[in-house]
Order: C-alpha cells, then sequence, then structure tokens
C-alpha cells in the first residue's frame, strides 16, 4: 500500500526489526486502513446507501461470526498456553529470537482480528443499522487496533499477553452469540444468556487494570510507561462509556439488555 502515499509518515523504528518488515506495520498501511475505515463508515457509506434498502446479508452474518468465533477461540488457546508456560506475572525480561518472534506473531494475528472488527460497522452501514455507528463503537474499534499495532511496534512484551487472552475469550463468547442470533428468531430460546454479554465485557476492562497495574508495580521488566497510562486511561474511559450505555439502555424497569453497543451485531 506504499504507493497510496506520495507523502509517507515516518515513525521511530519499533524494537524488532524482522517486525518493521511485516505486512501492515508500515505506518502509513495502517493510517490508509483507518482512513478508509471512518470515512466510509462515517461519510462514504450513509451516501452511498441514501436512497437505497438495506442489503440482506443473513446468511453471510452467520459465516462471520463463526469464522470470528473459530478465530478468536484458536487466538485464546495460544495465548492461554503461552501464559501457562510462561506465568501472568513473568520475571523473564530478556527472550530468545524465536521467543520474541512467537510473541511478536501471537500479537500481529491478533491486530489482524481487531482489524477484522471493522466489518462489524461495515455491516450496520450497508444495512442501515446507523444508530448502532454510534462513538463507543467507532472508538473502540478505532482505539483498539491502533494500540495493538503501537503495542506491536514498540513493546512486543508479555505485559500485554493477558489483555490479548481476556479479550479474545469474550469475543470468542459474544460472536457465538452473534452467530446464534443471526439465524433467525426460532433460535432466540436459546439466547436468554444475553444480559450477561455486558457484565463480561465490563468484567474484561476491570481484570485488565488489575493485572496491569500489578504488573507496573511488581514487574521487574519495565512496562512502556506511556503505553501503561494510555492503556489504563483508556480502560477506564472504557468502563464508562460502557456503564453509561447500561445505564441509558437497560436500568428502565422491564426493559431488556440488548447487547453491546461496542460490538453488537443487529440480527434483524
Amino acid at each position: 500500500m506504499k504507493w497510496c502515499f506520495h507523502t509517507s509518515l515516518v515513525l521511530p523504528r519499533g524494537q524488532l526489526n524482522f517486525v518493521e518488515q511485516w505486512p501492515l506495520m508500515n505506518p502509513n498501511e495502517l493510517l490508509f486502513i483507518l482512513a478508509s475505515y471512518l470515512l466510509f463508515v462515517l461519510k462514504i457509506g450513509p451516501i452511498l446507501m441514501e436512497g437505497r434498502p438495506p442489503v440482506q446479508i443473513k446468511g453471510f452474518l452467520i459465516f462471520y461470526n463463526l469464522f470470528k468465533v473459530i478465530n478468536s477461540a484458536v487466538l485464546t488457546y495460544t495465548i492461554f498456553s503461552y501464559i501457562i508456560d510462561n506465568g501472568l506475572f513473568p520475571r523473564k525480561c530478556e527472550h530468545d529470537v524465536l521467543t520474541l518472534h512467537f510473541i511478536a506473531s501471537l500479537y500481529w494475528k491478533y491486530m489482524i482480528t481487531k482489524i477484522l472488527d471493522f466489518f462489524d460497522t461495515i455491516f450496520f452501514v450497508i444495512r442501515k443499522k446507523y444508530n448502532q455507528v454510534t462513538f463507543l463503537h467507532v472508538y473502540h474499534h478505532t482505539f483498539m487496533v491502533v494500540m495493538t499495532w503501537v503495542c506491536l511496534k514498540y513493546d512486543p512484551s508479555d505485559h500485554w499477553a493477558f489483555l490479548a487472552f481476556v479479550n479474545c475469550v469474550t469475543h470468542t463468547i459474544m460472536y457465538l452469540y452473534y452467530a446464534v442470533a443471526a439465524m433467525g428468531p426460532r433460535f432466540a430460546k436459546y439466547l436468554w444468556w444475553k444480559k450477561y454479554l455486558t457484565m463480561m465485557q465490563l468484567t474484561q476492562f476491570v481484570l485488565v487494570i488489575g493485572v496491569i497495574v500489578i504488573k507496573k508495580a511488581t514487574s521487574e521488566c519495565p512496562i512502556h510507561t506511556s503505553l501503561y497510562w494510555i492503556s489504563l486511561a483508556n480502560l477506564v474511559l472504557f468502563i464508562w462509556l460502557f456503564v453509561d450505555f447500561y445505564n441509558k439502555r437497560y436500568s428502565a424497569k422491564g426493559s431488556v439488555p440488548i447487547g453491546l453497543a461496542c460490538t453488537k451485531q443487529v440480527t434483524e
């Protein structure tokens, strides 16, 4: 994608030279993807859909959600195996080349899943579910891609493994729900656990905050200071936004939870 930019965005080189050569690790490539995503979901997409009926993609939504289930489950298993072997709070600061390559490749695959999450929003737009394209939804997806890319480039360490693990667990369960919901109303009886999705997402943020704070305080291997404070601030922001969403949508007596604002797949 380098040909898309006449003026290159130049950033300091990352920690691992071999990562610099991987696809999408050029900042211009990432910028192109982010700009394309934001332009389409916020401007171009709604303009293109004006005067057109919503696109019907029920079958594809089922396939997409099942693919995300499998992808998230595989990453969950791989990251969990690494944590079991190396510990939740590893003390080893230096790794051999093979281990560094494994950690970095794992984070790269995780970053790709975050980019694929952009399709959640694209599906909202082409199905004209504009009420789902909220600030929380767009900001959450955009920040996760940027933060994962920055961590991979400048701090490809054990510190972020738990964040990736718990997020993959959450997404495995969430996209399983969305896959079943996409199958139609006759499967609604199997979705009684819908209300627990929001609680699970909030629990995820709290757990991640706890782990990275403990790591910062106790680990002999320093966390990148800027990334630590940026991630911590945004996790707190996510909690506030989700609690605000929950209060607005679920606090009314007799209201029925309708899923997560940030990644909810509308299946009507």
